[in-house]
């Protein structure tokens, strides 16, 4: 089995590192915290914390994985504590690189030894073996279920549901191939023009 960010990392790995956080400073402590964050462009402000929130969604734990360890400093947890975190926050971004090449892979073997996560452990051969994690990430099969499940499930009457979701998917995809063919129509009705003569002849190929 490939390794997966969505549920191995973000809905697996990072909730015990907010455990064990809230378990060391309290909930209420990590919570006050998260709340005097200021807002800041491109992350989510948790006015209310995070020991509130119920049913926590894949995008909700990658913004709490960016503050997570800037609210550590000065909580009252040891310096080899942070780094500990801060060790397993890395391992996360740098297993979801875009490229790998030897030196990014040694990167995550010496980064992250610890019994706990032995699984993490596989995701260097894994890579090297399948590629980058986004070709096997679940994460995007998660936003094909919202795309085709839940939404033709709110589209339709919440009874007798299934061909009432089969045919609202019928008609958005008839709606896509027409939108598709009107794109295509438009495009060829430009037209180009290019000089019968090149304007700088008998150029070197270098």
């Amino acid at each position: 089995m490939t390794p997966d960010v969505l549920y191995q990392l973000y809905q697996g790995v990072l909730v015990h590192l907010i455990e064990w956080v809230q378990r060391v400073i309290s909930k209420e402590k990590l919570d006050e915290r998260i709340q005097a964050l200021p807002p800041s462009f491109g992350v989510r402000h948790f006015k209310n914390g995070i020991s509130s929130l119920s049913q926590v969604s894949g995008g909700e734990r990658k913004n709490i994985a960016k503050i997570l360890v800037g609210c550590l400093h000065g909580s009252g947890i040891s310096d080899k504590g942070i780094a500990a975190c801060r060790a397993i926050i890395d391992f996360i971004y740098i297993a979801q690189y875009q490229s790998h090449d030897t030196t990014t892979l040694s990167y995550l073997e010496n980064h992250l030894n610890i019994p706990k996560f032995h699984s993490l452990l596989h995701y260097c051969k894994s890579i090297s073996m399948f590629g980058t994690t986004d070709n096997f990430n679940t994460e995007t099969f998660e936003r094909l279920h919202i795309d085709f499940a839940k939404a033709g499930w709110h589209a339709s009457n919440k009874r007798d549901h299934f061909p009432q979701m089969v045919t609202w998917l019928c008609r958005r995809e008839k709606i896509a191939c027409f939108d598709f063919y009107r794109a295509i129509n438009q495009h060829q009705k430009i037209h180009y023009t290019i000089a019968k003569y090149p304007p700088e002849p008998n150029k070197s190929l270098s």
